[in-house]
């Protein structure tokens, strides 16, 4: 008597569950899977449709706790089915209140110098300095404050015995100028060699083989960088082919495969800059198209190179090319640069610049380029 009594109560249990668990997954099953720690489908269930037809686990779970709980020897035929159910109820309420609001404490960030120096053997006007102070670090872009009215010095030397020596007679300070072509942007917090303005032959150029000390004064904080520039790898010619017909505006275009010769040395790195229709009356390096691949000969040195790039140029247009021969730290502080700009934010998986400025609290780069260039017109 005792055993129908508990599997007719067992029957109505189940029954009750396939009523108020058997739903759709959106009620109940988020909430659930938080409170008890288990995957959505080990809780409740079978899945038909997206639609829980009845309860596998989490039904049997109740109706363990029912026959310890409620299914007593005492209980009777006239308890009312609602009891039941007002206790799932309360069960079911229990499981989907466990959670709790908190609040995150960011710190702010203290504000960063972030340096970016350019030195190379070929465009004088683009040796220069630009020093500003970063912002807020939840911002998500890489906008600054320009630094103005800071002591840059740039001197040349070369490597004598595994140390630096520096020519006094070689240093130039840099100042913040109003130079011809040159945007209304770049006046603040950029710094270049004035004699741009008054003797512009005799400018600051370097010497591929010598090596560059950047020196700041800021706030009465020091600042530095060593860059050192290459032998250029050469480029040998520019050929284009490839052409293919740009879905964006229904032109014909062709591609620029650079020709050269890896040296047989290990370590070589390169960047490689474009100016063309599109940006030909933009100033400074970062209005320069970039490619980085391959980048590094780690499995490609000593081998003949045709690279062949997927941009697509007019036929008519005008192209001049620049292969730039940098040492790796410079290579490795552009890759994470560019890793940290398409990193979607502060939250995202965070990314280290590789800077080589010493000092405290700041970044940035200064690269040594030892460019080798080539103009083609594409046809």
């Amino acid at each position: 008597m005792k055993n129908k009594l508990i599997l007719r109560y067992i029957h109505r249990v189940r029954l009750i569950t396939n009523t108020v668990i058997g739903r759709p997954k959106n009620v109940i099953t988020g909430r659930l899977t938080a409170a008890v720690g288990r995957p959505t489908t080990a809780i409740v269930g079978r899945r038909t449709n997206n639609n829980f037809t009845r309860p596998a686990y989490f039904g049997s779970l109740l109706l363990v706790a029912v026959n310890k709980a409620l299914v007593r020897p005492w209980l009777r035929r006239s308890v009312q089915p609602q009891l039941f159910i007002a206790a799932l109820l309360a069960i079911c309420l229990t499981l989907i209140s466990c959670e709790k609001d908190f609040d995150i404490n960011i710190k702010t960030n203290k504000p960063m110098l972030v340096v970016e120096g350019y030195i190379n053997n070929e465009m004088r006007q683009y040796n220069y300095v630009a020093i500003s102070r970063s912002l807020d670090y939840l911002s998500l872009d890489f906008q600054s404050a320009p630094v103005s009215n800071a002591t840059v010095t740039i001197t040349e030397g070369e490597m004598v015995n595994n140390e630096y020596t520096w020519n006094p007679a070689t240093k130039v300070q840099l100042y913040e100028a109003n130079l011809p072509g040159v945007p209304d942007n770049f006046k603040s917090g950029v710094y270049f060699d004035p004699r741009l303005i008054t003797d512009s032959l005799h400018a600051l150029l370097g010497t591929p083989g010598k090596s560059y000390l950047l020196e700041i004064k800021d706030g009465g904080n020091n600042y530095s960088a060593i860059a050192t520039l290459l032998r250029p790898v050469l480029i040998d010619s520019l050929t284009t082919g490839f052409s293919f017909i740009d879905e964006d505006d229904n032109k014909r275009k062709l591609r620029i495969t650079n020709h050269y010769q890896d040296p047989d040395t290990l370590n070589n790195t390169q960047l490689y800059y474009y100016r063309f229709s599109e940006n030909r009356n933009r100033f400074g390096w970062g209005a320069l198209f970039r490619n980085r691949t391959p980048g590094t000969d780690d499995v490609t040195n000593g081998q003949y190179m045709d690279l062949t790039y997927p941009r697509g140029y007019l036929v008519g247009d005008t192209v001049n090319y620049h292969m730039a021969s940098v040492t790796r730290d410079v290579y490795n502080f552009w890759q994470s640069f560019n890793n940290a700009r398409n990193n979607n934010g502060p939250f995202s998986t965070p990314v280290t610049l590789v800077s080589n400025i010493i000092g405290t609290n700041v970044t940035g780069c200064f690269s040594g380029m030892s460019l080798n260039s080539k103009t083609i017109i594409i046809k």
